[in-house]
């Protein structure tokens, strides 16, 4: 008996390694999806097309930034639409994405710094200190702030605002003022990247992701848009029913995780999906918009269930 003998009814035991990279990907959704929903964050929404207009922009400012093709750019945010951003931003330089949990410490960061040697960094603003609580040999070019709260509806952002010590609190834990960055905002004003911009081939390297370092230090492994484009191919193959254009993605499992980054913010994106960002997995924040727009895919871990 062999382990495919396992598998579920219509899951392939092989399929064809994908060709082309992960921007072609992205680019093939946005313009197939079009006006379709991309991501929602907390009821305020993200087209296909809006999410390629912001990839494009933030593309091209990153490349004023001098990042360029085989640049590494680290990426410390919770899920939120931004990092979906950020993420295909990078990639569509030709650069490589270096994931990172925003909950970190200053001596956690250092060790992978001191590894990947990133120049630019995308951090949620509530992080950014704890990235200049950092020794010399640790040089920063960039620093760009995201404040999620932006991308909260208009409502929740005016109520989070109430003088209320409760309120306050939760303020305080998800936005921080923070001096000498290049704002989101500001990243964003740039045109979009020119068509022709050279794009990245499928054997280019996408990512180093880091292992937790439950056994020694975390350590770097490094993946090609042929490895992670492939894995996208691999949810698509074991989930053969998903539909593209259809399916509700529930996105709690964080993307600086293999298992959230793969499943969710690759394979979400290729089949076109409504993807619900969660910065964390809260039932006060999952069953409420379960019962507006009850999810399709549900990717979790055990204690979740």
């Amino acid at each position: 008996m062999s382990y495919v003998d396992f598998y579920q009814p219509g899951v392939p035991a092989q399929i064809d390694l994908p060709t082309t990279s992960l921007v072609e990907m992205y680019e093939e959704s946005v313009a197939q999806a079009k006006d379709k929903v991309a991501l929602n964050f907390f009821g305020r929404t993200t087209t296909y097309r809006q999410l390629g207009d912001q990839i494009s922009r933030a593309a091209e400012g990153l490349l004023k930034l001098g990042v360029r093709r085989g640049d590494r750019v680290a990426v410390i945010l919770p899920n939120c639409p931004q990092h979906v951003v950020a993420f295909y931003a990078i990639l569509r330089l030709g650069a490589i994405v270096v994931e990172h949990n925003p909950l970190y410490t200053a001596r956690e960061f250092r060790h992978m710094f001191e590894d990947h040697s990133a120049r630019v960094v995308i951090a949620w603003d509530v992080a950014v200190e704890k990235l200049r609580d950092q020794p010399v040999d640790i040089v920063l070019d960039h620093i760009i702030s995201v404040n999620i709260l932006k991308e909260f509806p208009s409502f929740k952002r005016m109520a989070l605002k109430l003088p209320l010590p409760g309120l306050r609190s939760q303020r305080k834990k998800l936005t921080t003022k923070v001096r000498n960055t290049i704002t989101w905002t500001d990243l964003l004003r740039n045109r979009p990247i020119k068509k022709s911009h050279p794009r990245p081939s499928v054997h280019d390297i996408a990512a180093i992701q880091y292992t937790s370092g439950t056994t020694g230090l975390p350590k770097g492994a490094i993946l090609t848009h042929m490895n992670l484009h492939s894995n996208a191919r691999q949810g698509e193959a074991w989930m053969p029913e998903t539909v593209s254009g259809k399916e509700v993605f529930y996105a709690f499992l964080p993307f600086f995780h293999a298992f959230g980054l793969t499943i969710l913010l690759l394979f979400g994106v290729l089949k076109q999906a409504r993807i619900h960002l969660f910065p964390t997995f809260d039932l006060s924040l999952v069953l409420p918009a379960a019962k507006k727009d009850p999810p399709t895919v549900l990717v979790g871990v055990p204690p979740i269930f």
